[in-house]
């Protein structure tokens, strides 16, 4: 039951998204510095929720593993980037959580042929990871930064992230 052991996480991240706040130009320096140009162009095109929340992921993560590694704190701040692709603002996301957890995506694989509609949404939430994780393989980005964005809701035992790592990211991402 992660979605439920995640609640109080996700209603967090549900009243900041109702009215987020643009970073400062201090933040959004530091965060262009531990990005490529072209990650940075990406994460721009984040809402400002989520630049907030996968700020203050890195900042935490940093705090956590130390000056390990900019290409974990990377990831850290590109980790949703994968939900993009799927256009849903703060209530879409909401239901698209809920309707994920009670529908599994290997129940959503007949939807993938889609190109359009609710049903290709949902998927492309769902698959977030491995979404974002082709895009950053297109913009060339370190590979430990592409594979924690691909395995960062997966089981720990999955991880080719190193542990330690690995749960510093997971942490600071669930607090």
């Amino acid at each position: 039951m992660k979605f439920f052991q995640n609640i109080a996480h996700l209603n967090k991240r549900f009243w900041v998204s109702l009215n987020p706040e643009q970073l400062p130009e201090e933040d959004l320096d530091w965060v262009r510095f531990q990005l490529s140009e072209n990650e940075f162009a990406y994460w721009e095109r984040l809402p400002l929720a989520d630049q907030s929340h996968s700020f203050q992921v890195a900042k935490q993560t940093q705090s956590l593993i130390g000056g390990q590694e900019k290409s974990f704190i990377a990831a850290a701040l590109l980790h949703d980037i994968g939900k993009l692709e799927s256009g849903f603002g703060t209530f879409g996301r909401v239901f698209a959580t809920v309707f994920c957890f009670f529908y599994p995506p290997t129940r959503m694989e007949k939807w993938q042929e889609r190109d359009k509609g609710l049903r290709r949404r949902l998927v492309d939430y769902s698959n977030h990871p491995s979404i974002g994780a082709k895009l950053l393989n297109d913009l060339d980005s370190q590979q430990e930064t592409i594979a924690w964005v691909l395995e960062h809701h997966s089981e720990k035992e999955n991880w080719v992230t190193p542990k330690e790592i690995g749960e510093a990211l997971s942490s600071a991402d669930n607090d």
